[in-house]
């Protein structure tokens, strides 16, 4: 399929930062690469932009003469010293009156870099053009050269203490931007065919080898079963989800903080989009994983408790996205968000109410299981399981039998045997909220960062050109 010609990426890209409607358009060498005939339209395109009011500076290297008769100001400097700098159509004039007098035939642009370029032909020819840039330079701040700006003079006494304007909003409004927004990460997220398959094949897999492993009954050595199983639902649950989303904002941050430069759209429209474009799949995923693994392994059998179990499942999916995002967003790069991975895992898993229970958690460390995913999925998991389970004594000593699943629940943690499916599920909301809050609140906070810039110091103390002059000359 035929892309697209070099001048239309030029213009493309231009077109690009001009959603952003800048005051200011800086361009590096927007001609190089091109053909004349491209090049005479990407500078038209350019000179179109400046006479609509915008700024429009550009670095340009081997410019043809229709080219060159386009641009109104112009810089020559070299080896970082200025030559030149007023009008484009004078430069011809001022080199003449310097001495150096454009041959006939060729177009002002090519004289000026013949006549400010080092010639390195020779020695003595490299000697020679050393010392006509250095007496271009020399006159060049010798006749103040910079007048032009003094009507500008007092503006910028006055204005050099201001503080500097307030950002302007996005031209778009929240919801178009958010309409734009959720459009894009919807095709990412359904484009990424193979991505999708792996995860689904992941789901897949995970329930059959669970199915294959577990086969639960009534029996007293299923109490145990189930404990670990759903410990380990738990586990693994929370790890897809987390893995599949820890990298969403680092991957971006780039194209997104290009973005807000701009003032395309703001932090929480992205965000949303976001959140909004994932869930779908998501949710599908975990539908597809619970309703497998839920006859495969022998849960109980009846439609309330196989509902709530797919409840489950799918907001603790969520809540473990959820701290996925956050994750990404507090990290600077995938590497880094991905190294945060294996110690919110380990933590999350020691404090699951199982492997330590609540009451028996160090004071120091008593708010760890508050904020473990891990720990609210497999609590919800357990009550909906066990509530109302039987266990048939298959032991020598009827002593050490449990009879129902409460009793089994009691005997693990005093908290589990107190606990609801409906509490369980209101913290992992709570944890699902705040983690969103939290993500938004550091998206807004890692904006774009700019540089100030200060008016210089001879505009605001009134030193002359003449002086700066003869501190350039005396220190070259």
């Amino acid at each position: 399929r035929r892309g697209i010609s070099g001048g239309e990426k030029k213009r493309l890209s231009i077109a690009c930062e001009l959603l952003g409607s800048p005051e200011l358009l800086f361009l590096d060498e927007p001609t190089s690469g091109l053909d004349s005939f491209q090049a005479e339209k990407v500078v038209e395109s350019l000179r179109v932009l400046s006479k609509e009011g915008k700024t429009v500076v550009c670095v340009i290297h081997q410019p043809s003469g229709t080219v060159f008769n386009m641009f109104d100001d112009l810089v020559l400097l070299s080896e970082g010293r200025m030559q030149y700098c007023g009008p484009a159509s004078d430069v011809v004039t001022y080199f003449r009156n310097r001495g150096y007098k454009c041959p006939a035939g060729i177009n002002a642009g090519e004289f000026c870099l013949n006549t400010v370029s080092i010639n390195l032909e020779t020695k003595e020819t490299e000697l020679e053009s050393r010392k006509r840039i250095a007496e271009l330079s020399t006159a060049f701040h010798q006749r103040n050269m910079f007048k032009h700006h003094h009507k500008k003079h007092e503006d910028a006494k006055g204005k050099a203490g201001a503080p500097p304007a307030r950002r302007r909003r996005p031209e778009a409004g929240p919801f178009l931007q958010l309409r734009l927004l959720f459009g894009r990460a919807l095709k990412e997220v359904t484009g990424n065919k193979v991505a999708n398959i792996i995860k689904l094949v992941q789901q897949v897999s995970t329930a059959v080898i669970y199915g294959g492993i577990y086969s639960l009954s009534n029996t007293q050595s299923s109490i145990q079963d189930r404990l670990g199983l759903l410990s380990l639902m738990a586990i693994g649950n929370t790890n897809l989800a987390i893995a599949s989303t820890i990298r969403a904002f680092p991957k971006e941050k780039s194209i997104v903080v290009n973005d807000r430069s701009k003032n395309i759209y703001g932090a929480f429209p992205y965000f949303l989009s976001k959140v909004l474009a994932e869930a779908p799949v998501g949710a599908f995923l975990s539908l597809v994983f619970g309703g497998l693994i839920y006859p495969l392994v022998g849960l109980q059998k009846t439609g309330p408790k196989f509902m709530t179990f797919l409840g489950i499942t799918t907001l603790h999916s969520f809540a473990s996205s959820a701290l996925g995002l956050l994750l990404g967003a507090v990290a600077p790069s995938s590497d880094a968000a991905l190294a945060l991975l294996p110690p919110v895992i380990v933590l999350m898993i020691i404090f699951n109410g199982f492997n330590i229970t609540e009451e028996n958690t160090p004071q120091l460390l008593w708010w760890m299981p508050k904020i473990s995913v891990i720990r609210w999925g497999f609590e919800a998991l357990c009550i909906n399981e066990f509530g109302g389970l039987n266990f048939v004594c298959d032991r020598k000593h009827k002593a050490m039998c449990t009879n129902t699943g409460e009793d089994a629940l009691a005997r693990v943690s005093d908290t589990l045997s107190t606990a609801t499916v409906e509490g369980a599920m209101v913290a992992q909301l709570a944890i699902l909220g705040a983690c969103y809050l939290q993500t938004l609140n550091v998206l807004m906070g890692s904006g774009p960062k700019y540089c100030v810039m200060e008016t210089p110091r001879h505009l605001i103390d009134g030193t002359t050109d003449k002086a700066m002059a003869e501190s350039y000359v005396h220190s070259h």
